[in-house]
């Protein structure tokens, strides 16, 4: 946030320079000529500082307004360096309008510039103070090295100004910080609401409407770069008559004990498992042939083995098994058509014996 605003501000607080090194130049090319007098022999070396903030400030603005990303983090490095330069620039200006004896300038030029910065930089206070500061204590100490006749009243109103500046810096550093904090409480929500927008909230898996945006680029990629795609459906065996007799928590602790061990059975990041309705879980394997795809459901089947959940009303087994059903994506086959064979392969380990899984037959 910090490097984003200061990008964005920098850019017009080296226009503000820009401008007011313009004024100070034109200021002393159309001075009356009975004041001309006072400032010639040091108006050369002011010229050529504020001829510096000029290429500056001019050079600052381009690069920001080139950089391919305007967001960098060397650009608000570089912007630092920069305001850095020009400030010790205006500290020499200053210091010529004090040693010139016109310093009734400078108050209030000083005064708009350190204010200027204020609005520009009150996010970061190291790049604030870095170039605020020696302006300030150059003009403090000049006022009294040079004194003139409104060297108290100076003193008062840089006091004043040092009050004021402070207070806004710290007004709006709050709001800056409060706005920061916004923008991350509605991050952390979007990302909550992602969450529950593309996962199961029991399981944790992703939830049906997720598995079918993820079909869909495996499916285009299959077409464009001719991969195979392999599904598994799985369904638990007798499920019903598990919650009819463990009960409906003691079946959502079971369904989170198998979206885990469908998670360990996967071969990389690129496998998805999900959660497609119930007691139904599917698969999609990326990249996986038929042979790979088997492997997967034989990794499962162990893993829910090894689990051992009790299930004293199954006719299968007295724990907890799974059926698989299983097929591989072919040329024009759509999703629709892709789900639909891998459910006909679920139902064939069902009607064959249920807790093994089965290939689909394209001749059945």
């Amino acid at each position: 946030m910090r490097q984003r605003a200061i990008t964005v501000s920098g850019r017009w607080f080296l226009w503000i320079n820009l401008l007011f090194c313009l004024f100070i130049l034109g200021r002393h090319y159309f001075t009356p000529v009975q004041s001309i007098a006072q400032i010639t022999h040091l108006f050369p070396e002011l010229e050529t500082v504020m001829g510096l903030v000029l290429a500056l400030s001019s050079s600052g603005i381009f690069i920001l307004r080139m950089a391919h990303d305007q967001y960098a983090e060397w650009l608000s490095q570089f912007l630092h360096g920069t305001l850095l330069c020009i400030s010790a620039l205006w500290v020499g200006c200053f210091y010529i309008l004090l040693a010139s004896g016109d310093s009734r300038i400078v108050f209030p030029f000083a005064a708009l510039l350190i204010f200027t910065a204020l609005i520009s930089l009150y996010f970061d206070g190291r790049v604030l103070l870095s170039f605020t500061l020696p302006i300030w204590l150059v003009i403090l100490v000049c006022n009294f090295v040079y004194p003139s006749d409104l060297t108290v009243l100076n003193a008062v109103l840089y006091v004043l100004l040092a009050c004021l500046f402070e207070s806004g810096r710290r007004i709006l550093r709050g709001w800056f910080v409060l706005a920061i904090r916004r923008e991350q409480e509605n991050r952390v929500l979007i990302k909550q609401l992602q969450s529950l927008a593309n996962h199961d909230p029991l399981t944790g898996l992703a939830n049906r409407r997720s598995f079918h945006l993820l079909l869909d680029k495996a499916i285009q990629r299959h077409l464009q770069c001719n991969t195979s795609v392999s599904l598994i459906m799985l369904d638990v065996d007798y499920f019903k008559k598990y919650n009819d007799h463990y009960g409906h928590q003691a079946g959502d602790e079971c369904l989170r004990s198998i979206a885990k061990c469908l998670e360990g059975a996967t071969r990389s990041t690129q496998d998805v498992a999900a959660r497609f309705g119930g007691e139904e879980f599917i698969m999609l394997l990326p990249d996986a042939t038929e042979q790979q795809a088997v492997d997967v459901a034989k990794r499962i089947q162990q893993n829910i083995h090894m689990l051992g959940i009790l299930h004293a009303e199954s006719p299968v087994a007295p724990y907890v098994t799974i059926s698989q059903g299983i097929t591989s994506l072919t040329p024009a086959t759509t999703a629709t058509r892709f789900i639909a064979e891998a459910d006909a392969a679920l139902y064939a380990a069902k009607e064959t014996g249920r807790n093994q899984w089965q290939i689909f037959q394209t001749d059945k």
